[in-house]
């Protein structure tokens, strides 16, 4: 009876530190944004909806929890203080050959951006996130 008395304060504790943890790493918003001469790709996902806007085509619709739970997962592996200074695989931004993609993350309040890169091409760490985004929005 005594261990009982020791244990389980230490299991709640446990338990609401690990619930914590997993409200402070979802974001408050992500914008991605692609862009040349012309052409302009946006999407803005929030903690409830994701909108769009294509050249030929916009919406806005709620996300589902699963959703939801993918874009936390991904944000959560990005460290979002190194995000500025990712390499970019290729250059053909430079010469109009692709649009300039960039990603900003809003976390608690901070705004984390990324360095630019070839929408479609970004660096390895932002590849999974680039590909969800646009998976979001082909309803």
């Amino acid at each position: 009876m005594k261990y009982l008395k020791i244990i389980t304060p230490f299991f709640m504790l446990l338990t609401m530190s690990c619930a914590s943890q997993n409200i402070d790493k979802s974001f408050d918003s992500i914008k991605y944004e692609a862009r040349t001469r012309g052409s302009m790709t946006l999407i803005n996902v929030d903690a409830k909806e994701v909108s769009y806007k294509l050249p030929k085509k916009e919406g806005v619709y709620e996300l589902s929890k699963e959703q939801l739970r993918s874009l936390n997962e991904l944000v959560s592996l990005i460290k979002l203080t190194e995000i500025a200074d990712l390499k970019a695989a290729t250059n053909n931004r430079a010469t109009d050959m692709a649009l300039i993609g960039k990603i900003v993350i809003v976390l608690k309040g901070k705004k984390y951006v990324s360095s630019s890169f070839d929408a479609g091409n970004p660096p390895k760490e932002l590849k999974k996130l680039e590909d969800l985004l646009y998976s979001l929005i082909k309803k």
